[in-house]
């Protein structure tokens, strides 16, 4: 039987180890709508929650049948800037998205190109005067004027102790009168999340 040495023993432990210690990856699809949180930051699932629950809200409120009791139509709606106020860096142009996505699939307002790709859009119909045929070239002057604009913002509030944590964000958002930059509907979601983190044990 062969003996090994001290060195030799201590080294084949220290292999063990490693071989042991290495990390696999593993990758599962999931479905879209699947509530996972990780970290207790602000995800996907919170998105969807806020969006669907303020848009929600603002569709009860008066102004919408006032705007279509005086004028006969859909208001035009736009999205401009939710700002992140948090102490999280926060992508706030999905959250915009989302806002857009569920105000025009109630198909009770209208929505026009926000600043984002109002530009393109502007540039593709200039082209057009000097590129396509004259019966295809679509008209300068002929956009529709936004009649109310969206914007919010995000904030959060953190409380811990000892391994616990609370975090509250506050996504907030308002539609504004263009003309007269009166504020129509003013609404808040708050979404709060326990945290619990167990020491690690060794």
């Amino acid at each position: 039987m062969k003996h090994f040495t001290k060195p030799c023993l201590i080294i084949l432990v220290l292999l063990a180890l490693l071989v042991s210690c290495q990390s696999t990856v593993s990758v599962d699809r999931l479905s879209s709508d699947t509530n996972i949180d990780l970290s207790g930051g602000w995800n996907d699932t919170d998105i969807r929650i806020v969006a669907e629950a303020l848009v929600s809200d603002s569709l009860r409120s008066p102004w919408i049948n006032q705007f279509r009791m005086k004028n006969g139509k859909n208001p035009v709606v736009i999205v401009g800037s939710i700002i992140n106020r948090s102490s999280e860096h926060i992508d706030t142009s999905i959250i915009a998205k989302r806002f857009e996505i569920e105000l025009i699939n109630t198909g009770k307002v209208d929505m026009v190109a926000d600043i984002a790709f109002r530009a393109t859009v502007r540039d593709e119909r200039e082209e057009q005067q000097y590129f396509a045929s004259e019966e295809t070239a679509k008209a300068l002057g002929k956009e529709i004027g936004a009649d109310y604009l969206l914007q919010g913002s995000v904030r959060t509030n953190l409380d811990q102790i000892s391994g616990k944590s609370v975090r509250t964000y506050y996504v907030s958002a308002e539609l504004i009168d263009i003309e007269t930059n009166r504020k129509v509907w003013v609404g808040e979601e708050t979404v709060k999340k326990l945290i619990q983190q167990s020491k690690y044990k060794f």
